[in-house]
């Protein structure tokens, strides 16, 4: 059956139509989708307090400059849509570490502590029976106060392939505390993402935050 060409013009605009309304449907579902995750995610009222605590790989040493910063804390407050607190200091052992975190967990009582330190005491040489020790205080101080503890794991320093000590792995099933394994070891495994062998660079603190983002989304 032959169609004039107004007909089918009509039949082209109906198509058009059709698939611009489905289109807008679609986005309508995924944003609807994403309001109801982010209420249920948090109360907006009452939103949860973050803070990540550690050393210059808290700070975001490599990626802070000019007053801009790509620290994993910043990226991942993006990420969440609320602050994220950077308790991070350049240089600190986990041995220094403690007294300080005691500090900020009474300042800030925060519900998610991300815990990232001994990567400093093990460029001096620092037994990891020491290390772990100081760590497993730490996680006890944030756990007492009522905060969920994600532990990050650094590196050995001077291997071939990088992998996080064993201390790590061993306090989370100690201690039954979420850790991210091998979070920094693959990242400063990469030379695209690093700004020097010890400090990843802006790209390599967003893969971090985003790692550490899904696994807050599971924890609250």
């Amino acid at each position: 059956m032959k169609i004039s060409k107004l007909e089918f013009f009509a039949l082209l605009i109906a198509i058009f139509a059709g698939l611009h309304f489905y289109s807008q449907h679609k986005m309508e579902d995924i944003t609807e989708g994403e309001e109801y995750f982010f209420e249920t995610f948090y109360d907006r009222q009452n939103p949860p307090t973050i803070v990540a605590f550690g050393d210059s790989l808290t700070y975001g040493t490599g990626a802070r400059s000019a007053g801009e910063d790509m620290s994993y804390p910043a990226q991942l407050s993006k990420m969440l849509g609320l602050n994220v607190i950077n308790e991070g200091l350049p240089g600190e052992t986990a041995e220094r570490g403690y007294g300080r975190l005691v500090k900020v967990l009474k300042r800030y009582n925060p519900d998610i502590l991300i815990l990232c330190e001994g990567g400093n005491d093990m460029l001096r040489s620092r037994k990891p029976a020491l290390i772990k020790n100081d760590l497993e205080k730490m996680i006890e101080a944030a756990t007492e106060s009522g905060s969920k503890v994600i532990l990050l794991g650094v590196p050995e320093p001077h291997q071939l392939f990088l992998r996080d000590a064993d201390l790590y792995s061993e306090l989370a099933d100690e201690r039954g505390v979420l850790y991210l394994p091998e979070t920094f070891s693959e990242v400063l495994s990469d030379d695209s993402l690093t700004k020097d062998p010890i400090h990843p660079n802006a790209k390599g603190y967003a893969i971090i935050a985003k790692k550490i983002y899904e696994a807050i989304k599971e924890t609250l």
